[in-house]
């Protein structure tokens, strides 16, 4: 009985230091900037069609991230430190896979036979895809932020349908909003946490 308790206990502290682990390392907006380059460049892609612009930004992007984790967020977390292929760390992956794939998913529905309902309601449509995505990791990381950047995305869509503004040009500004909302995260972050060592030698 001991032994079954200790081990639901020990259970709990995992899984609540593993929330704690979480929600750090999205305090440091490198995801924030990771989703504010990916759109910025899809929006320009469109608007200057080239869009082989965008599989290169946004498959070097993630890369990118986790080299920058190594560098700006690892050296200032202490103790709470994530394991190279920990959970986190393919939990993330598996969001961003779902939204690459869900991406690739809408575009083969228009580029083959799409109804006309779909083709003229396509920016909307792909919005609100991106933008559930998106507030699904807002509720699994416990990130609010995320939410606003979910509307950003969906009123992107929104904008162009109804408002008569380019869809490459509602897109790219609703990605240099969470840019620039990335890099004050960013700021915040190596204000708040310096790295080990140098807040005892200050």
């Amino acid at each position: 009985m001991g032994k079954s308790g200790h081990g639901l206990g020990g259970e709990i502290d995992a899984r609540r230091m593993e929330r704690r682990m979480l929600l750090y390392y999205t305090q440091d907006g490198l995801w924030d900037l990771c989703l504010g380059v990916c759109a910025l460049s899809w929006g320009l892609a469109i608007r200057f069609d080239f869009a082989a612009f965008i599989g290169v930004i946004c498959g070097t992007s993630v890369p990118v991230v986790w080299a920058l984790k190594r560098l700006v967020t690892r050296p200032r977390a202490g103790h709470a430190r994530l394991r190279e292929g920990g959970r986190l760390k393919r939990r993330f992956t598996l969001v961003l896979s779902v939204l690459a794939g869900l991406g690739l998913v809408m575009f083969l529905l228009v580029a083959m036979q799409p109804s006309s309902f779909l083709r003229t309601n396509f920016p909307v449509l792909f919005g609100a895809l991106i933008a559930v995505v998106v507030s699904f990791a807002a509720y699994w990381v416990g990130v609010r932020r995320y939410y606003a950047y979910a509307l950003f995305l969906f009123l992107a869509g929104v904008v162009h349908q109804w408002g008569g503004v380019h869809l490459g040009e509602s897109v790219a500004v609703s990605g240099a909003v969470i840019l620039v909302c990335g890099v004050g995260v960013l700021a915040v972050f190596l204000k708040d946490h310096p790295r080990v060592g140098e807040g005892a030698d200050a």
